[in-house]
């Protein structure tokens, strides 16, 4: 059995109790145990809200254990985050490290166990069963549930010297329930101390009492699911499932069946990974990280598995008996809100060839594939990561579909592109970029809210110097001068333009640039005079010493809040 002094034991506690400031990327009582048992040298920050990795410490304690059980045991009542190992040494003194990692974060004044965060508002403060629900609820909590069989004894050690709070259970606690035989009732309660003034139990006792009596309130709340958590929990699936695979924000899951095109992607992952009980984020995206990934990850005997790759080519025309003359050349990813990524198809492709694979033998590379191939799947299981995001005032929040989430604001002062972009960087910002149709329809949206009917405005695309001998743009539509290459979004405000967006004249077709003189890039409201009865399109290139209104935009802020959980 393990001994810990209680000399050692006050002084940690201590130091547990929650500090009254704190940053949401830091678990303050992960950190401040790690401080107080003098393990800062093992202490590992996670990067960011995002970071796959967690908060970590290995904890050492000075005590003596029987076995390693026993001190798997110790690890999880005295260092209550995510458990990882515990290591035994005896140089001369007994001592057990507990290497844990806290994947979630808590607010400011509460303590995570077990992947709840737990707070007492007020030591001092007692109330009825209704009246303590109450002030958890104004704590965006509830009362604390007995999630983990250890958690009577941490919440013991860490809210030192409380006598008896109100809890929540499953039935599996029923069996160790104490009578009062004084005021029993349906409202359940521990009793740290068992002598109260309505009743005496032993210590540690769980009872049903009547819900007037008044008690000391212990509150919960679980924290919002973070890529650490998901990780967490993908190693502890590999030991009953397939072994899974870490990516930057959740895991890969593979499924156990094989698949061909004819079975949608989408459902067959959440299928796959239902047993998980975590939210589903899509098919596998194989960028280069993730193809990286899989290429050092040994998979004995599976060598090629099916990407979370689709073709917008109807499966059901492919499998009829009518010769397809043409097929679509464009491949995707889809999630529950759309499409992810795509890619063009090799121009060379059959209309029986409209699948991807992973072949993980030759480096680990996606290439083309008959449909008919049965193989198995992988998955992407991680945390749809809702945040709340904050701007400058005059900014209009908008949320792209690659991730990002942007702020514009138009400025009506007519200027030149130059000005323009100095007008914006003085405020920490560039001018903007259009990222999609819908970016560019709410665009239009706010300037026509200013009055802007018929006009242009500066967007942040210029054309390409090497690109200045030529007239218009190149029919080459892989030439770095094609039509949707000749301007480029400076500073990476966006990402690409198609020929749709472009807005041509009655006799000419855009990017024209008209007489050597027209290097940057607007976006066009309403319709001016040069597009006659053409309406399509809202981009066209322009003299950038002409002066027109602008859109200046910068990158929206997480609100840190938002990072919380709320019960």
């Amino acid at each position: 059995m393990y001994l810990l002094g209680m000399r050692f034991l006050l002084p940690l506690l201590a130091f547990l109790l929650p500090s009254v400031h704190g940053q949401w990327k830091v678990d303050e009582g992960l950190q401040m145990a790690c401080n107080q048992t003098g393990s800062m040298d093992s202490w590992h920050q996670r990067d960011d809200a995002q970071s796959a990795v967690g908060d970590k410490c290995a904890m050492r304690f000075n005590v003596a254990t029987r076995d390693q059980a026993d001190a798997d045991e110790f690890c999880q009542l005295y260092a209550p985050w995510r458990f990882e190992k515990a290591v035994r040494e005896d140089a001369g003194r007994p001592t057990v490290t507990c290497h844990v990692e806290a994947t979630f974060t808590c607010r400011t004044g509460w303590m995570q166990m077990f992947g709840y965060c737990f707070r007492m508002p007020d030591k001092n403060l007692v109330a009825n069963f209704t009246d303590a629900q109450d002030i958890c609820a104004k704590e965006h909590g509830v009362i604390a549930y007995m999630h983990h069989r250890y958690i009577v004894g941490v919440w013991r050690r860490f809210f030192h010297g409380v006598s008896q709070v109100w809890v929540r259970a499953s039935e599996t606690w029923d069996q160790y329930i104490q009578k009062t035989n004084r005021v029993d009732g349906d409202a359940l309660a521990l009793a740290f101390t068992g002598i109260h003034y309505n009743f005496a139990v032993p210590a540690n006792s769980l009872i049903k009492i009547d819900p007037s009596i008044r008690l000391q309130v212990l509150c919960q709340y679980k924290p919002n699911n973070t890529a650490a958590e998901v990780s967490y929990l993908g190693r502890r699936y590999s030991e009953i499932y397939y072994p899974v695979v870490q990516t930057d924000n959740g895991i890969l899951v593979r499924t156990a069946s094989s698949y061909t095109r004819s079975s949608k992607n989408k459902d067959m992952c959440k299928k796959a990974v239902k047993p998980f009980m975590s939210y589903i984020s899509g098919p596998f995206l194989s960028n280069k990280e993730a193809l990286t990934t899989l290429r050092q990850t040994n998979f004995p005997l599976t060598w090629m598995y099916r990407a979370g790759v689709d073709s917008d080519q109807d499966y059901k025309a492919l499998s009829s008996s009518q010769i397809q003359q043409s097929c679509s050349k464009h491949f995707y990813v889809m999630n529950d809100d759309g499409e992810i990524w795509s890619t063009p198809a090799k121009q060379s492709t059959k209309c029986t060839m409209l699948s991807y694979a992973i072949n993980t033998l030759q480096g680990t590379m996606l290439y083309q594939m008959p449909d008919a191939r049965s193989l198995p799947m992988w998955c992407a299981l991680g945390q749809k990561v809702e945040f709340k995001y904050r701007t400058d005032d005059g900014y209009t929040l908008y949320h792209r579909k690659n991730g990002e989430v942007v702020g514009h604001k138009l400025v009506t002062t007519e200027v030149t592109y130059d000005e323009a972009k100095k007008l914006c960087m003085a405020e920490e910002g560039l001018v903007s970029g259009v990222n999609s149709d819908d970016e560019a329809e709410k665009m239009t949206e706010i300037a026509k809210k200013a009055g802007l009917d018929t006009k242009q405005i500066w967007l942040g695309g210029k054309r390409r110097a090497e690109c200045n001998q030529i007239d218009g743009f190149s029919e080459d539509p892989n030439s770095d001068c094609g039509r949707n290459n000749v301007i480029m979004w400076e500073h990476n405000v966006a990402t690409a333009f198609y020929d749709h967006w472009w807005r041509n004249g009655e006799h000419h077709d855009n990017p024209s640039y008209w007489k050597g003189q027209q290097n940057c890039l607007t976006l066009v409201v309403g319709s001016p005079a040069w597009s006659g009865s053409i309406t399509a399109g809202f981009l066209d290139d322009i003299s950038c010493a002409s002066k027109h209104p602008f859109f200046c935009t910068k990158p929206a802020d997480i609100d840190e809040e938002s990072l919380w959980g709320k019960s």
